[in-house]
Parts: structure tokens; C-alpha cells; sequence
């Protein structure tokens, strides 16, 4: 059995420290000791060297009914950050959220998407520009996380897969070159997961569907995303529903992608928000294809929910404009389809934030940080 040292123990009690003040928000050093069972110059010696390093500070006092009103240490939300990006062929976003995950400044940029070097001095540009903005010093960036529409590399390094934004191959480096910081690729599926993940602690498993202009996914089992052996697990886009079916972008036909992403519900240069707006006017048209859609998702959930019985979390370009009502209607078409009909709806909305794949983007980062102390 290995000895623990007293390097050990220091190391764990200033973990414990930090954790507690993180989790708190803002809380006295007598609470601190009590709650950890530590002693009071055990717990001051660690409070002066997280105050050294900058992740915590003093910020007034807590109230008190009787006696002296103690000091409140709170954690410097701001004392580390990363950057999340999403790129689409159109365009590009970026963010950089603080420890607590919180959005702290956005910028979205018309950026055609190419391999051509001037795309990456570019995105690089937009990078440091809302760095710049929300007046970030490159020593406290954590990394840049890219979610990108296709399948990545377990090292965050190269698109393995990459048929949408023709990259594939692609690796970091011609991004890496234009920054001082670490950056990575990331599923954007995944992405929009690891949001759900940080969003609400308790999820252990889930499927994650985004059902955006590409339809993406994820599975989530005991509170990680799994990649499987090749990085492929969660591509219900290419689950075939109909043998010699609507021709995909990968190649075959059928696929799940060419019925319930959001490019299968509109017509071209049709918006979401005039598909929604008419349907919910009750325009014939678009509630006739509005049930076609529903049928075909209805299909496709219920295959998906016989392989994995767990919450099914919809996001995505269409998940704000669905109602319970949707996903009430939705439920009772996989009833209807289902082996095993069940009473309680399994379907939930995803995080209906600005920019869910850019900020599931910077998350690891973060984690991995709260994870080091």
C-alpha cells in the first residue's frame, strides 16, 4: 500500500479548500474549517495561497445576527477562461466563458469556410478580437476548443471525417500557428453534450440529438461521452430509414440526415422562423409537412430509444422553436410505433442558449482545470 505524504495531504487540503469556495460561491474561513473539519490555520494557509495565485478574493463580509461580521472569500470567476468557436460554412463564433461557464463575450463574424491559410488568419483574428474585448491576458487562457461539423480525432488534433465542410484530414496546426494558446477540434454534437453535462450535474445518461441544419449526436453514459472504438458512436445522421432512400452527402441513401435534420423540413432559402411562423398560423402546407416530418423523427427516436432506454435530449437549430406540446405529440407518434409503450414522456429540450456549440466548445477546458487543482 503507498505511503501518503505530507505533500499529498497539502495538495488535497488546498483542493478541498478551493472546491468548497467554488461550490459555495462566497462563504466564511470559520464555515470552511468547520465543513471540512480542517483547522483554522490550516484553512488560513491555503486562503493566502489561492489568494496569491488569484482564484479567490475577499468580497465583503457575510451577515451575522451577533458578534463581529466574517470576511466572505468567493472564487475569481474571471481568474482563468477558455475560448469556444463554432464554425459553420458562413460563418464563424466565437465565446469565452469564465470557470463557472458563463458567457462573458461573443462575436459572430461572415466567414466563408476554406482551407486556404487566409481562413485561419481570419479565425484567428475573431479569436483574439473577443479575447481582446472581454480583456483576457493570454496567461489566464485555458485553450481554444473548435466545434466543427465532422468527426474528430480523440486527440482533438484532425477531422477523421469531414464530408460536409469537405476537411477531411484537416488537422489543428493551421489554426494552432495563429494562437498562443492550446486548441483543439471538437464534434459539434458533442460540443452542444458537454453542455447538457455542465448544465445539469446529475445527467448520467442521455442521447443527445441535435436536430440542426445537420442533424449530429451523442451518448452519454455514466456522465461521459462515449466516442466508441473509432470516434463514431453517436452518428444517428447515417442510421438508414428508408432502403433506397433521399440521396445523403455521405454517399448513401436513406440516411436519417435526409429526413429529420432542419435542411429536410424547409424548402431552399425557407427559415425556421417562416416555417414556424406559418405553422403556427395553421397553414395547411406547412402542417402537412410538419406531420411528415414528425413521423419520420417519431421513427428514427423510437429506433434509437429500443437500443439505449434512456432521456432523449433534443437540441439543435429547430429544439427552440418546439413546445411541450411538440414533444408531447412527438411522444405519442413513438408510442404508437414502440414495443413497449411507456406512460412518461422521455423526451426533453436542451439548453436553448445563444451559442450551445461554441460554449460546449470551451467546457472541457474548463473541467480539465477544476479538475487540476
Amino acid at each position: 500500500m503507498d505511503k501518503i505524504s505530507m505533500t499529498d495531504i497539502r495538495k488535497k487540503n488546498y483542493s478541498d479548500v478551493y472546491r468548497l469556495i467554488y461550490q459555495e460561491q462566497r462563504i466564511s474561513k470559520s464555515k470552511i474549517a468547520a465543513m471540512l473539519e480542517m483547522s483554522p490555520p490550516t484553512v488560513t494557509q491555503h486562503l493566502c495561497s489561492l489568494s496569491e495565485e488569484g482564484l479567490i478574493e475577499k468580497q465583503g463580509q457575510l451577515s451575522s445576527s451577533i458578534g463581529r461580521k466574517a470576511a466572505a472569500y468567493a472564487p475569481r470567476a474571471l481568474a482563468r477562461a477558455a475560448v469556444g468557436v463554432e464554425v459553420l460554412p458562413d460563418r464563424a463564433s466565437a465565446v469565452v466563458i469564465d470557470l463557472y461557464g458563463t458567457v462573458i463575450e461573443k462575436n459572430t463574424r461572415p466567414l466563408t469556410f476554406s482551407l486556404n491559410p487566409y481562413y485561419f488568419a481570419s479565425l484567428g483574428d475573431l479569436i483574439q478580437d473577443v479575447l481582446n474585448s472581454a480583456q483576457m491576458e493570454s496567461d489566464a487562457v485555458l485553450g481554444v476548443g473548435v466545434g466543427i461539423q465532422g468527426l474528430v480525432a480523440e486527440n482533438g488534433r484532425e477531422i477523421l471525417y469531414g464530408k460536409i465542410l469537405d476537411c477531411t484530414g484537416l488537422t489543428i496546426q493551421p489554426l494552432e500557428e495563429q494562437l498562443p494558446y492550446a486548441v483543439r477540434f471538437v464534434h459539434d454534437a458533442e460540443c452542444a453534450a458537454e453542455l447538457e453535462l455542465w448544465r445539469h450535474q446529475g445527467l448520467t445518461d442521455a442521447i443527445y440529438l441535435s436536430l440542426g441544419t445537420h442533424l449530429g449526436g451523442a451518448i452519454i453514459t455514466d456522465g461521459r461521452i462515449q466516442r466508441g472504438r473509432t470516434g463514431r458512436t453517436g452518428t444517428f445522421e447515417h442510421m438508414t430509414l428508408a432502403e433506397k432512400g433521399r440521396q445523403c452527402y455521405c454517399g448513401k441513401q436513406g440516411c436519417m440526415e435526409c429526413y429529420c435534420s432542419a435542411d429536410a423540413l424547409l424548402k431552399e432559402k425557407e427559415t425556421l422562423d417562416e416555417f414556424f411562423t406559418l405553422l403556427r398560423n395553421g397553414e395547411s402546407q406547412h402542417q402537412k409537412r410538419w406531420l411528415e416530418y414528425g413521423n419520420w423523427l417519431a421513427l428514427a427516436l423510437n429506433n434509437i430509444h429500443m437500443v439505449m432506454d434512456s432521456v432523449i435530449i433534443l437540441g439543435g437549430h429547430i429544439a427552440p422553436y418546439l413546445t411541450q406540446k411538440d414533444l408531447d405529440e412527438l411522444f405519442a407518434a413513438i408510442q404508437n410505433r414502440t414495443a413497449f409503450p411507456e406512460q412518461d414522456n422521455f423526451l426533453r429540450l436542451g439548453s436553448q442558449e445563444g451559442d450551445p456549440i461554441a460554449t460546449g466548445a470551451a467546457i472541457p477546458f474548463i473541467r480539465s482545470f477544476l479538475d487540476s487543482i
